[in-house]
């Protein structure tokens, strides 16, 4: 079980994955293969079953071109970035729902 430290951290890694399948055609297993753990130890770190060790987060880090303080600690801008994917995750999520 994650700790609410290690859950933000989750959060910021989910969105930069988000990215990565998005502007580089990534999967999650071919993420997991440049990471050099499994697909189920990746979905279990993302799923808060397991922590994040901090050498794959320093890989993590170099394969998505962000610096590791900021998927750690964060910044103004990147969190504002990650809340404005969320707004923007909300409004496609209740367009679907009044357009079915």
């Amino acid at each position: 079980m994650q700790s609410p430290e290690e859950y933000e951290v989750t959060l910021r890694i989910h969105t930069i994955i988000k990215e990565l399948k998005a502007k580089r055609g990534y999967t999650k297993k071919k993420i997991s293969e440049l990471l050099g753990i499994g697909l189920t130890t990746l979905d279990d770190h993302l799923n808060g079953t397991s922590s994040f060790r901090l050498g794959t987060l320093i890989k993590f880090a170099q394969i998505s071109r962000t610096r590791l303080g900021d998927i750690l600690e964060g910044t103004k801008e990147f969190d504002q970035e990650l809340k404005k994917d969320t707004q923007h995750e909300e409004e496609i999520r209740k367009t679907s729902l009044e357009n079915d």
